[in-house]
């Protein structure tokens, strides 16, 4: 990262410190009285102007000109003036640390010029090295300046003195958070609360928990810190996180589009969906009902249980060009945190198995070096993978089902499939059993919309604790929340497999040896 070099504030402009004729000189003097009478009742409009005619006529006054500075700064508009007048100030006095600051401040704050104001704002904090408030403008100044690490050093150094303000080790703690170094992030955030009335601490003490997998007890505190303040600012981020732990109880509707190309010709047709499985302590489903829709129709679809499927036969009358059955389930969740996962005793699964499919393109020679460079990061490999996948691919919905070869080649193109897909292969190159889940993820933005996007995440296996979820999908913004953890937002259908095999598929008899019939998906959550 850059780091800044210091800049002086000079050269500073040449001043008139001649004597005025006492006449003149008591005329600016009641002007000035008469500006600062204008500034006690906010009329700062007429204190500016009555001030630039007492500087006018007694230059060499600097109590004036610095009266003139905070007329203007309390004015609008006139940023460039303040800056000039404030350099005349200092001028007069260099070791005016006010002047100094209300530069920085006009270059920071008004004027948007980061760098520009770094100078004046240091200049200022030397002369008075205690004023918490001018390290905090100056760690601003270096951070949207991009000295990130000038920013950060001088947060450390003051933001613990900062008494009953909030915002300095709120500052530290956005720092931490974005060095990924959570519980200092935590402890900061965990601080500035104490003195935080508005919540914006309060949000992000929160929100790094979250971030960092923390997840113990935060329901509550989430739900706590919405209702204590209302009107805060990140309210929607925080309700997205209470959506992913509190328990949920949702209507899915799951439609299933059949377009065949003559119907005619048929004389068979069953629909076979995989069960969505119960998961204890995660998820419970309940089929609700199931209809096929022909022809503008609805008809009854009843539903045969064999071996883990349902079965639905279309009777043949209502055969159409274009056919939908439609499922609809009651899905009550809640999450399972890897805090409070029991250690299991399930035999380690078969590895041969695991990597049998050659969408996981083990022996693709970036697979294998990808995989050697990260098991020489310090630190868990499993964990440095998911880091990887998460920064090295860029999410794109592409609808399809790609290999992991092609996801290396095409890094910008890859959604949640291939995401899963690369962990699950880095894991399985490792010798660390790993398999792919699909499902559905309910975004709230999602709630009462159809979409045909599901969601595809990696279960790693791991001695005592069995299959463990992890989603590099959601690491690059949700950081560790989907490490380990099985949220409230997440349903799992099923697995992906070597033998290719389909949670939804049909079975036909025809007439036509040609005969096609095409599959597609979409979904309706709503809240139960």
């Amino acid at each position: 990262l850059p780091r800044w070099q210091p800049v002086s504030i000079h050269p500073l402009p040449e001043v008139d410190r001649s004597e005025s004729p006492v006449e003149t000189y008591n005329r600016g003097v009641e002007m000035n009285n008469q500006a600062l009478d204008a500034m006690r009742g906010k009329d700062y409009a007429r204190a500016t102007r009555l001030l630039s005619e007492a500087c006018r006529l007694v230059p060499g006054e600097k109590g004036f000109w610095s009266n003139y500075l905070v007329a203007l700064k309390n004015g609008k508009g006139r940023e460039k003036e303040v800056i000039n007048t404030a350099r005349i100030v200092l001028a007069f006095e260099e070791k005016d640390s006010q002047a100094a600051f209300m530069a920085g401040l006009v270059y920071l704050n008004d004027l948007k010029q980061p760098v520009q104001a770094i100078p004046y704002i240091e200049h200022a904090l030397k002369l008075k090295p205690e004023d918490v408030s001018m390290a905090t403008a100056l760690a601003t100044a270096f951070d949207q300046a991009g000295y990130k690490d000038n920013a950060f050093e001088t947060l450390k150094e003051y933001a613990h003195k900062s008494g009953n303000d909030p915002y300095p080790l709120y500052m530290l703690g956005l720092q931490y958070l974005d060095r990924r170094d959570y519980n200092p992030a935590i402890r900061a955030f965990g601080s500035a609360r104490t003195a935080d009335q508005r919540g914006f601490a309060h949000d992000a003490w929160v929100r790094a928990r979250y971030y960092a997998g923390q997840l113990e007890g935060l329901e509550n505190d989430c739900r706590a810190v919405l209702q204590q303040f209302p009107g805060i600012l990140n309210r929607q981020s925080l309700e997205r996180i209470l959506f992913s732990l509190e328990p949920g109880d949702f209507r899915l509707v799951e439609t299933i589009n059949s377009a065949i190309s003559t119907p005619s010709a048929l004389d068979r047709l069953d629909f076979s969906v995989r069960q969505i499985p119960d998961l204890a302590e995660h998820q419970n489903i309940e089929l609700i009902s199931s209809e096929f829709i022909s022809r503008g129709s609805s008809f009854e679809a009843p539903a045969a249980n064999e071996s883990g499927k349902y079965k639905f036969s279309v009777p043949k009358e209502i055969l159409s060009p274009e056919l939908s059955l439609r499922l609809t389930y009651r899905v009550r969740t809640m999450a399972t945190l890897g805090s409070r996962m029991q250690g299991k005793a399930a035999a380690e699964p078969d590895l041969r198995y695991l990597g049998h499919d050659s969408l996981l393109s083990l022996d693709h020679p970036i697979l294998v070096e990808l995989s050697r460079r990260i098991a020489q990061i310090p630190g868990n490999y499993v964990q440095n993978a998911t880091i990887a996948v998460a920064s090295g691919l860029k999410y794109s919905e592409n609808y399809e089902d790609h290999s992991v070869e092609w996801a290396l080649a095409n890094p910008d193109r890859c959604d949640c499939t291939e995401f899963a897909r690369l962990l699950a292969a880095l894991c399985l190159k490792k010798g660390i059993p790993a398999r792919i889940a699909t499902g559905f993820l309910i975004k709230t933005e999602l709630i009462n919309s159809d979409t045909s996007v599901g969601h595809a995440w990696c279960e790693v296996f791991f001695q005592g604790k069995g299959w463990v979820p992890i989603d590099p999908t959601l690491q690059s913004n949700m950081h560790w929340a989907y490490f380990g953890n099985l949220l409230s937002d997440q349903i799992l259908f099923d697995y992906l497999n070597s033998d290719k095999r389909t949670r939804v598929s049909i079975d036909f008899v025809s007439s036509k040896p040609d005969l096609k019939v095409n599959l597609s998906n979409s979904y309706r959550i709503s809240k139960w």
